[in-house]
């Protein structure tokens, strides 16, 4: 009897650890510290806005602050399906939230809370927002789980990619204007 008490509690407590561990293997989170040697903060400022406003006219920033150095944000991005041969069928639209600390010769930046919002066609054939909201944290989705997983391998691939171009982004210094050589009227 008690070899078995033994056993069910050692097994009630791998359970508890096990689903401990499977809630954070799949969060939507990326983020990365970037040592930024030389460069003052007030140009790492200025780059870091100048790459939000390259994403997409859907960025909106609800903050920009150049004394504390931080930019938050949030922007989006559309996922498809793939249909026979190279059609494509807009299937939802991914939301996320940005933030961008920096400080002298280093930053910081943080993507996070990825959401997918529902598409569907309307009367007239036009996709449009459902209203319902599903968190790309979330590992399954009944129904179109294949669909899904693609969905969320995008998100990781283009995170992967927005950070690369971060990271390209920062390190640019601004043209000096050069002095311009002025030819001189020589007489004869």
């Amino acid at each position: 009897m008690k070899t078995f008490f033994l056993i069910v509690v050692l097994g009630l407590s791998l359970k508890t650890n096990c689903e401990g561990q499977s809630a954070t293997v799949g969060v939507m989170d990326f983020s990365n510290v970037v040592v930024a040697d030389s460069l003052s903060k007030e140009l790492l400022f200025r780059n870091a806005l100048s790459w939000v406003n390259t994403l997409n006219d859907k960025t909106v920033l609800s903050q920009k602050d150049s004394i504390q150095g931080k930019v938050e944000g949030e922007s989006s991005y559309l996922v498809y399906t793939q249909q026979a041969g190279i059609l494509k069928k807009l299937s939802g639209r991914v939301s996320y939230k940005i933030f961008i600390e920096v400080k002298d010769n280093k930053y910081r930046y943080h993507f996070s809370n990825f959401m997918f919002h529902y598409y569907k066609q309307d009367r007239n054939y036009n996709m449009v927002e459902t209203g319902k909201v599903k968190s790309m944290n979330e590992q399954s989705a009944t129904g179109w789980q294949k669909l899904w997983d693609s969905h969320r391998v995008t998100t990781q691939n283009k995170m992967k990619e927005y950070g690369k171009q971060l990271e390209i982004k920062m390190i640019e210094k601004p043209e000096t204007p050069s002095e311009k050589v002025i030819a001189k009227k020589v007489e004869w």
